[in-house]
């Protein structure tokens, strides 16, 4: 899928109030700005979003506000003209220039737009709709650079756990990643356990991709908690805790060449509330390293796994990097209680102008197959609808993303439109469009017919916090 710039930019912060514009789009740009306010309420669903005690319904709320303040009426209205713009194979990229800490530190990956009057579905979440990439832009005067690699690719995944560190599944882990790369010969993976600051870049020379798999954290620097600096968690010779802060890992990747990194720990998308660099992903755009996945909360060991495997797998059928951050949404979407919140940890720092790291694998033929399995596409045609006309009709519905165009000329009485028929969901992304010039008397459209979501996608998710400071990354 090819992905067009929104460009939207925040700025000019002063007393909770701060200018946003679009400053790129496929269809024009704006020539003022409009003013928004930090909306009321947010400060107690982010703390409860960050502490992993956010309700369902007050999840949707918190996406509506930061919609509210990022997607305000004009740039609403262009978003969704550009969206309405777009050929089939294409996707919008919600490109994200925040020029202030505090606009910065939001989570925007979770920006909610309700497209059906039944809110107990997650339809509404941008982030999890596959035509739709957020990513994050940080504005400097180095040329961005690009994500795509000459083949093959040598990618380092890097395991470390320290003593003093709860234990986590790396092992799991390493079998995912395995299993998603086995067979493509275009990728050399090199895995390295116990992974200490030598052996990072001794092992990382003219790598294209670093994966760091371990524990990270913030360390602040005063008990207010607003100044700090990002570390990932490494070992030293004795296996003991041995924290990298982050210009130090920043300047060791780009002295190897590194240009893509995931980093699976903890908080390595956030930063302090002083200095913009403090934090690891946006400290490694700095020095020039195009695209970084990074985690803005604490992240489920199982979640993190869940991600990982998707995300390599949908990268090993030439898909993007804003296609393989969305499948691994969804990965973690499908899995039940985590599906609350863990979908919306990751974080896709990207300041190259496209996402494809394998080109070649992009055009190869023989792989369409597979980029099809993550997005299924159907587009019916009708004259004169007499009876039903029916465009999907399954019982559990895939991770993935149905597509569903219907064009009719004119409704009989009697007849009936139905874009989809589900019997239940537990992750995915459903898009019903129906383009009918007349309905007659008696006519019937029906976008999506949904007998029921998962399990917890519609249940307040309180999970134990022993287990959440257990399971972290």
């Amino acid at each position: 899928m090819r992905y067009v710039d929104f460009t939207i930019r925040a700025r000019d912060w002063q007393d909770g109030h701060f200018k946003v514009e679009v400053t790129q789009s496929p269809l024009d740009r704006m020539r003022e700005p409009e003013q928004v306010s930090q909306l009321p309420n947010l400060v107690r669903h982010l703390r409860n979003l960050e502490r992993k005690r956010i309700s369902t319904p007050d999840l949707r709320a918190l996406g509506k506000q930061l919609a509210e303040m990022l997607l305000p009426p004009t740039v609403r209205e262009m978003f969704f003209a550009s969206m309405a713009a777009l050929d089939p194979e294409s996707g919008l990229r919600l490109r994200l220039v925040l020029d202030d800490l505090r606009v910065a530190n939001l989570p925007w990956e979770y920006l909610y737009l309700s497209p059906l009057k039944e809110e107990h579905t997650p339809y509404g979440f941008l982030a999890l709709d596959a035509r739709i990439s957020i990513v994050r832009h940080e504005a400097i005067p180095i040329a961005p650079g690009s994500v795509g690699a000459r083949l093959p690719l040598k990618l380092v995944v890097g395991f470390a756990s320290p003593a003093q560190c709860p234990r986590l599944d790396l092992a799991t882990e390493r079998e995912y990643i395995a299993k998603a790369l086995d067979g493509v010969a275009s990728v050399q993976v090199t895995f390295v356990e116990h992974l200490t600051a030598e052996r990072l870049e001794v092992a990382c020379q003219g790598a294209h991709m670093f994966h760091f798999a371990g524990h990270a954290g913030f360390m602040w620097q005063d008990n207010g908690r607003t100044a700090g600096y990002g570390a990932i968690f490494l070992e030293d010779a004795q296996g003991d805790l041995s924290p990298m802060p982050v210009e130090q890992l920043a300047q060791t990747l780009r002295r190897c060449g590194v240009r893509v990194v995931f980093l699976g720990g903890c908080e390595t998308g956030r930063r302090d509330g002083v200095n913009a660099w403090s934090g690891v992903a946006p400290a490694l755009m700095r020095v020039g390293i195009p695209a970084a996945v990074a985690m803005q909360y604490a992240i489920y060991d199982e979640a993190a796994i869940a991600f990982a495997h998707r995300f390599y797998a949908a990268l090993s059928a030439g898909l993007s990097l804003d296609e393989a951050v969305t499948a691994g949404r969804l990965a973690i979407l499908g899995r039940g209680k985590e599906a609350g919140t863990e979908w919306g940890v990751p974080v896709l720092y990207m300041r190259s102008s496209d996402g494809v790291i394998f080109p070649e694998m992009a055009a190869d033929p023989s792989l369409e197959a597979f980029r099809h399995a993550q997005r299924v596409h159907v587009s019916q045609q009708v004259r004169q609808l007499r009876d039903r006309l029916t465009g999907i009709e399954v019982g559990q519905a895939p991770h993935t993303t149905l597509e569903v165009t219907q064009e009719i000329g004119r409704v009989a009485p009697g007849g009936e439109a139905l874009g989809a028929r589900i019997e239940s969901i537990a992750a995915g992304v459903i898009h019903a469009i129906q383009k009918v010039e007349h309905i007659g008397p008696g006519g019937k459209l029906t976008g999506i017919s949904l007998r029921r979501t998962g399990d917890r996608s519609a249940q307040a998710l309180q999970p134990d916090e022993a287990r959440v400071l257990r399971r972290e990354r």
